[in-house]
């Protein structure tokens, strides 16, 4: 770009938000959406109270007539004002002014990743911190830790009538160096692809841009974002948290691709965008294919939630297997045969157990399982092959509080299993719905206890192993607390309460040499993590109904 095309202004932050209020600023559709969390929207204040540089806002400033190229959703600034003879489209620093703009507003909003930010937690320090950081993300307590938004706010002195003379000086000083603040504006006039090349270079120099970031900048006829959004408000519960990428990947998928990372994926779907800017046409079937889609992805959770106990997205391995079965939902148009059950029940234990769709199995993995899927959909009689990859000492080394694939095939074979509560009277379930959440620790049961193991100087990995843990409600875990195995399961074996049924429910080997009524700790956890990972291998493979783990020679 020539030097004649560039204009550069500075306003006080007290101006800019004033200029933010007219809705001068308008989001193109190339532009991200917001992705700042809290902690560096904090520091950003930060940086302006001490008089460091934020860097440059570059405004790419049009006549009015080229508002096609405004994004009409998903705003966090206010929206543009068609009474303005001048388009200011944000080209760089968008999260910066949704930042000064969203915490002078104190407002809560979820960023791009569905992270919750809640801006009145941007808070001044009003006592000297350690670490010389003295504008923070975290929880307002009066005196102490006050929030931006009140110290902003034109009715600031009355919401800051508790503070003490010394405190309002603080406040005061603070508050003129914010809006005192000098910003830098760099005014640019030229053509829409020059545009679009200046954000992706520099986006790539700062924050780095993402594929998907990449896709959308390129490719913003297409509306990625819109169907992008559409999948995530059609999915229930955390599940609507999937991030770009697999959504990416099944959107290309639909029109023939297989790829579902870089620079494959993207001159996918450049092609496509290529292609409809001038077939009318392709744009209508483009804009139907990825409407049924969105159908498709809610279809793909029902069916891992019914069929594998994917409760919520914790426990799903990988997000690319939730569109991998959109996609056999799509290219279906009904829903599985019994056959085809079997198929996707094979797919699915593999897939987690073995990883396939992590480090170097990912590329090789997902393409032949798009050319599997788009089969079995129209061949029932088609057949998922694999080689096993694990090995069943895999299994031992799982952590419990890991997402791993074996850790999550482990979690949903278990809730399969319907589990029981082992310490009370009779055979009662635990309400799924205690699962159903965000996954939570304390109903994670260590059998041999964590403090007892601990005393004996044995490794956290093998104390926190999956095969050391069973599903059991927090209150009954607290109710176990320190006591060996050989103690509270003599209890419950003393009492005639189902006790062998539940053993079985949790794959709890309780045999006489499983080791569980050891008086030697070591040996007997020993004895008992190789017999309950036996017993882990065995159940994982009935229920995937095929070989998932390599025999020994």
């Amino acid at each position: 770009m020539s030097r004649k095309k560039i204009d550069i202004k500075a306003l006080a932050m007290s101006q800019l938000l004033q200029r933010i209020d007219e809705g001068r600023f308008a989001i193109p559709r190339l532009q991200r959406e917001f992705v700042w969390d809290g902690t560096k929207a904090a520091r950003l204040f930060d940086s302006i109270r001490a008089y460091m540089p934020v860097g440059v806002i570059m405004v790419w400033q049009t006549p009015r007539s080229l508002r096609l190229y405004l994004r009409q959703k998903y705003h966090v600034l206010p929206p543009f004002n068609p009474r303005n003879s001048n388009v200011w489209f944000l080209i760089d620093g968008q999260q910066r002014l949704s930042v000064l703009y969203r915490v002078r507003e104190g407002s809560v909003l979820r960023n791009a990743s569905g992270k919750e930010i809640d801006f009145t937690r941007i808070v001044l320090s009003l006592e000297r911190e350690d670490d010389g950081q003295q504008i923070r993300y975290r929880k307002k307590v009066p005196g102490r830790y006050e929030s931006l938004s009140d110290i902003l706010h034109p009715s600031w002195r009355h919401r800051l009538a508790h503070l003490g003379k010394r405190q309002i000086d603080r406040v005061r000083e603070t508050r003129t160096r914010l809006l005192r603040y000098p910003i830098q504006l760099m005014f640019v006039q030229s053509r829409i692809g020059e545009i679009r090349e200046s954000f992706l270079r520099i986006n790539t120099q700062g924050m780095k841009i993402t594929t998907a970031d990449a896709i959308f900048s390129k490719a913003e006829g297409l509306e990625l974002r819109d169907i992008r959004h559409e999948i995530q408000e059609h999915i229930e519960g955390n599940f609507g948290q999937i991030p770009v990428m697999p959504i990416l990947f099944a959107m290309a998928a639909v029109r023939g691709g297989t790829e579902a990372r870089g620079q494959a994926l993207q001159q996918v779907i450049g092609r496509l965008e290529r292609q409809a800017i001038s077939d009318r046409r392709l744009r209508k079937n483009l804009a139907r294919d990825w409407n049924k889609l969105v159908v498709c992805f809610g279809k793909s959770v029902d069916y891992l939630r019914q069929h594998f106990m994917v409760l919520n997205r914790e426990y799903i391995y990988s997000d690319y297997m939730i569109a991998m079965l959109a996609l056999f939902f799509y290219w279906n148009g009904r829903g599985p045969s019994t056959g085809q059950k079997d198929q996707i029940r094979k797919w699915f234990w593999a897939t987690a157990v073995g990883s396939r769709y992590s480090g170097r199995n990912f590329l090789r993995c997902v393409p032949a399982d798009v050319k599997f899927f788009m089969r079995l959909s129209m061949h029932p009689q088609t057949r998922f092959s694999h080689l096993p990859q694990a090995d069943k000492d895999d299994v031992r080394k799982s952590q419990y509080a890991s997402r791993t694939g074996i850790t999550s095939a482990y979690y949903c074979m278990m809730l399969r299993r319907r589990p029981v509560s082992i310490m009370d009277d009779g055979l009662n379930e635990i309400p799924l719905d205690r699962y159903s959440t965000s996954a939570n620790r304390k109903d994670r049961h260590h059998i041999f206890p964590k403090a007892i193991l601990s005393a004996f100087d044995i490794s956290p990995r093998l104390v926190n192993s999956i095969s050391n843990i069973c599903l059991l409600t927090a209150d009954e875990n607290q109710a176990i607390g320190r006591k060996r195995p050989r103690t509270y399961f003599g209890d419950v074996k003393e009492s005639g309460n189902y006790f062998k049924k539940k053993m079985h429910r949790h794959l709890i080997p309780a045999e006489r040499e499983s080791g569980v009524w050891s008086h030697d700790i070591r040996r007997g956890f020993t004895r008992f993590l190789r017999a309950r990972t036996d017993s882990l291998c065995s159940a994982l493979e009935e229920a995937a109904g095929m070989r998932l783990f390599r025999r020994d020679a």
